[in-house]
């Protein structure tokens, strides 16, 4: 058996440190001491280009206009030209929500916020956010008034965890509704566990 395991000592090696890699892999334990910092604003969440799109001719033909010779002449009953009409700027968004998280059986802390603007919902973490990281986290928003796990079922998902740190923003969908989703949660989809929460309050 001893001279078994000596010819084959290459392969056992081998076999041993490929199931390490794939158990580090799955499990990634080093990102419970590594930050994944995210520096977003909350312009960057609203921000939608205004320019219209511009179509470009393959080649360009002048165009002549024909202008009169003789000045126009203005009448002096003629109502006076109206001034151009201004349009107000863009609504600044206003806060919906707000609420801080708090850690499940991880460490966390920072602000969320609910902002709208014009019809869109956007949820945000502060840039206090601060939250234990680990591996595959993703951002769920509940039916419910707290974390509940019978609540899981009717989440919405947002996306996966921007990082673990710092300001971010997460667009809600198209008739999002927060007097109905209620609460924030991180949640480890590789371990089925959650890491943090937050309770929403009206503004």
């Amino acid at each position: 058996m001893r001279a078994y395991i000596q010819r084959h000592r290459g392969f056992f090696v081998g076999a041993a440190l490929a199931a390490t890699l794939v158990v580090f892999f799955a499990f990634r334990p080093d990102k419970l001491f590594v930050n994944d910092v995210v520096d977003e604003s909350l312009a960057d969440a609203f921000a939608i280009s205004t320019a219209a799109p511009v179509a470009v001719d393959d080649e360009l033909t002048p165009t002549t206009i024909a202008v009169s010779e003789t000045p126009a002449t203005v009448s002096e009953t003629s109502s006076p030209v109206a001034p151009p009409t201004t349009h107000p700027g863009p609504f600044e968004p206003v806060l919906a929500a707000t609420g801080s998280f708090y850690g499940i059986d991880h460490s966390a802390a920072g602000t969320t916020t609910v902002y709208e603007q014009d019809g869109r919902y956007v949820l945000r973490f502060e840039e206090d956010t601060d939250i234990q990281n680990g591996p595959d986290l993703y951002v769920w928003v509940l039916p419910a008034d707290d974390y509940d796990r019978s609540a899981i079922g009717e989440h919405i998902d947002l996306a996966k965890l921007k990082g673990n740190v710092g300001g971010q923003n997460y667009e809600l969908p198209d008739g999002f509704d927060p007097s109905v989703y209620r609460s924030v949660l991180i949640w480890c989809k590789r371990f089925a566990v959650p890491f943090a929460a937050v309770p929403l309050q009206d503004a």
